[in-house]
């Protein structure tokens, strides 16, 4: 059992009297300011309504300037899996990036308002 001698010196105490130095250093967890779960919905469904209208316009616009191939289009069959993609490529884009979009938003909507 180590029980913390100095905190300048980072040395410990072990249960049987020798002292141990920690070599690596502990980094503190960032505490988050205390939101109630109001805030933390609205938040997320910002996210989500952020990223999900970003990413699925900038998708549907990319499908819509390519041609469909005469020899190889799959008809309608293929039209229908392709939107199933572009709706799991949008889940996918907005779960990885939509907060470095949506997160200064946030910011702008929750900031006091000038008179």
């Amino acid at each position: 059992m180590l029980q913390k001698k100095s905190a300048e010196l980072d040395e410990y105490q072990r249960s049987d009297g020798s002292t141990a130095t920690r070599l690596d250093a502990v980094k503190k967890p960032v505490e988050e300011p205390i939101v109630d779960d109001n805030e933390k919905q609205f938040r997320e469904v910002l996210h989500q309504f952020i990223g999900q209208t970003l990413f699925g316009q900038m998708l549907k616009s990319m499908r819509a300037t390519q041609e469909k191939n005469p020899y190889f289009h799959g008809g309608q069959s293929e039209e229908i899996y392709q939107s199933l993609l572009d709706m799991e490529l949008t889940d996918q884009l907005t779960k990885s990036s939509s907060r470095s979009i949506s997160e200064p938003m946030y910011k702008l909507m929750k900031a006091p308002k000038m008179k």
